[in-house]
């Protein structure tokens, strides 16, 4: 029953298809992703973390993400210059607004400022959610690590217990016996291997993935911050300064998307 409830944590594939060289693949249907390395063909190997292929599909399902970083920063980028240009070749002259246009510019950054409050909360419960899927499979992975662990342990101790078993008055063979005791050092180095493995592991990804945890949640602390800064030197008129946020912003929206891009990669590899 608790391993029945173990597979149903990590959501386990629904059904294992068996290949015509007797190996299995898992998860067929749940990995069945573009390849970059295959001409943008569907990978449909399953998860298996020693094919080049499975890493190449993994790692694509994130790069929407990364080309969204890379066209707001060259876009913003072209932006800003073309406003420059234009300040730098018609240069600064006052203008008067009616009242009305005043009034659509205060509705517009209330709305902007509400946006980016909002886009700021989201990416707060996001990453949240995504943590929590995260840790949850890693912490089934270590779990099952664990679990078959202690069965390679208990089938060394039976095998221990079945060197000391005679029957009738026949003991086992000198080379039976030296079988075995190669069998349990081969048993008790995987268990160990794997159990220290494991921990290693869980510990450097768990740590990779409370790093980039807090990397989010500071932007998104960062950005509400700056909206609200932004929204009351806009209302006093410091364009300068308000200047100066418009592109710290810029960099932060671009290094929110290579973050999120990352942090997909890690949720899809763990």
């Amino acid at each position: 029953h608790g391993l029945v409830v173990r597979r149903s944590v990590a959501e386990a594939p629904a059904d294992i298809n068996v290949t015509t060289n007797s190996s299995f693949v898992l998860a067929e249907h749940r990995t069945f992703r573009k390849d970059p390395l295959n001409a943008f063909n569907r990978y449909a190997g399953g998860w298996n973390i020693s094919e080049v292929h499975y890493w190449a599909s993994v790692g694509y399902t994130a790069y929407p993400l990364f080309v969204v970083a890379l066209l707001w920063f060259v876009l913003f980028f072209l932006l800003m210059l073309g406003i420059c240009c234009h300040h730098c070749c018609c240069g600064h002259k006052g203008y008067s607004y009616s009242r009305i246009a005043y009034a659509l510019s205060l509705i517009l950054l209330i709305l902007f400022t509400c946006a980016a409050i909002a886009g700021s909360v989201v990416l707060y419960v996001g990453q949240g959610k995504f943590h929590a899927s995260t840790t949850t499979t890693l912490d089934f992975v270590v779990d099952q690590a664990d679990f078959t662990v202690e069965n390679l342990r208990n089938l060394s101790d039976s095998l221990s217990a079945a060197k000391k078993v005679d029957i009738g008055q026949f003991l086992l063979p000198p080379n039976v016996m030296g079988e075995i005791n190669e069998i349990q050092a081969k048993l008790n180095t995987s268990a160990t291997d794997l159990s220290t493995r494991t921990s290693e592991n869980s510990v450097k990804i768990q740590k990779l993935l409370n790093q980039v945890r807090l990397a989010l949640i500071i932007i998104a602390a960062v950005m509400l911050l700056l909206a609200f800064i932004g929204f009351l030197l806009s209302i006093l008129g410091l364009e300068f300064l308000v200047n100066i946020l418009v592109v710290v912003g810029w960099i932060l929206v671009t290094g929110t998307f290579i973050l999120c891009g990352v942090f997909l990669l890690l949720h899809k590899y763990v």
